[in-house]
């Protein structure tokens, strides 16, 4: 199996991604690039013909779909990266169990909606113990995001400051964000148990003061219930 980085990943992302491919005869290649023209916006895809994982790292810091739970900029962009190689390399499995769904010219959504349940899975797979590597160890992903933010800084300073403020730690998404928009707490006593929580290490971590969810709390919400019960 051939890693083929056409940018400069992150070392931490081609680890895991080398790993995991390691278990499907399919993978021959895993490449990474950024503003493919070929993917016409998409984030990742599989080819059968050549056995490739072809991951969009440009696209991976432009969809916001993970912001919509509260997470953080840079937290959603590794994210993406990571849910996007688990994706397509559970269609790679698929094809490996099922040649026949090469006749396709597409995959019945079974088989799109099974894929994002592994990929949703593998990520919190991940989340129990990962955690995101710091902006100078994701290469030119992370030159891209300091590009971003850069120009971010003159409109929102404190949303800057916010994510930098975390990086390098297990935060990813401001506690309180990121519980009102899960529709998980049905009143302010909910949310009051959920900071005493907290507060008290049981989920979720403090950084200069301010609670937050790690990747783990931020991606299994149910998870809190468990803490908390």
């Amino acid at each position: 199996m051939e890693i083929i980085d056409n940018k400069g990943a992150p070392p931490e992302l081609i680890r895991i991604a080398n790993k995991a491919a390691a278990e499907c005869k399919k993978v021959k290649h895993i490449i990474f690039d950024a503003f493919i023209d070929d993917l016409k916006g998409d984030l990742g895809a599989y080819d059968p013909a050549s056995g490739s994982i072809i991951i969009d790292m440009g696209q991976c810091t432009i969809k916001q779909a993970w912001m919509k739970k509260g997470i953080l900029y840079i937290p959603n962009v590794w994210f993406n990266l990571l849910f996007t190689f688990f994706h397509e390399m559970e269609h790679a499995f698929q094809l490996e169990e099922d040649p026949s769904l090469l006749n396709l010219d597409a995959l019945p959504k079974e088989y799109e909606d099974e894929a994002n349940i592994t990929a949703e899975d593998s990520l919190l797979a991940w989340a129990k113990d990962g955690v995101i590597p710091r902006l100078n160890e994701m290469g030119w992903v992370g030159n891209e995001i300091k590009r971003i933010l850069n120009r971010l800084y003159a409109i929102e300073p404190d949303e800057v400051s916010n994510e930098l403020d975390v990086e390098g730690t297990e935060a990813v998404a401001n506690a309180l964000h990121a519980s009102l928009v899960s529709n998980q707490y049905e009143n302010k006593e909910e949310m009051a148990e959920l900071f005493d929580s907290i507060d008290k290490g049981y989920v979720g971590i403090k950084v200069k003061g301010k609670r937050y969810f790690t990747a783990y709390d931020a991606i299994n919400t149910t998870h809190h219930y468990k803490l908390r019960g």
